[in-house]
């Protein structure tokens, strides 16, 4: 059997005198620690700047025009020579009514690329979008052309059909200019 030691006073002086074993130099950092504090502060960099966005956007003018609107009116000067591009679509059933159209816009040098029907048939009047100008300054043209009044010219952005104005005939057809002189 092995027996223990007691603990005597003396043991407890020689205790206190040494340097305790805990204490110790601060190591330096890891490559690891390193690169995590890293991408502690850049996350950080980056969670400022989206807050910072956000409230400025937040707190931004009405009156201020975005700046897709700029490019796209700069973008309209660069087409000022090409022939204006129109899709006519009919929206009050009367048959061949939108290949009247068509022919009549060719003939007034227009380049009619797509002929079809609307969605509805209840259109009550002509409405002519401009898809590329925020001005309406394409469908405009054509407006004057068919004699549309101004108020249903709008413009609505939309680069991807590849054209420039959309016709969408409506019930009050008879009043274009090719159909009163008739």
């Amino acid at each position: 059997m092995v027996r223990r030691r007691r603990n005597t006073g003396g043991d407890s002086n020689r205790r206190k005198s040494q340097p305790k074993r805990n204490s110790r130099k601060p190591k330096d950092p890891t490559l690891k620690e390193r690169v995590l504090t890293t991408a502690i502060w850049g996350l950080s960099v980056i969670n400022i700047a989206l807050i910072f966005s956000l409230v400025s956007n937040f707190f931004s003018s009405e009156n201020e025009v975005p700046v897709s609107a700029n490019l796209q009116s700069e973008q309209t000067t660069e087409r000022a020579d090409q022939r204006v591009t129109v899709e006519v679509l009919n929206a009050c059933g009367v048959q061949g009514l939108a290949n009247d159209v068509r022919q009549y816009l060719r003939n007034n040098n227009f380049d009619v690329v797509n002929v079809g029907n609307y969605s509805s048939w209840d259109l009550d009047q002509t409405l002519i979008f401009d898809r590329v100008s925020v001005n309406r300054k394409y469908a405009e043209q054509v407006a004057d052309v068919l004699d549309v009044n101004q108020g249903q010219v709008v413009p609505e952005l939309d680069e991807s059909l590849q054209l420039m104005v959309t016709v969408i005939i409506g019930k009050d057809y008879r009043r274009l200019r090719l159909f009163s002189s008739r």
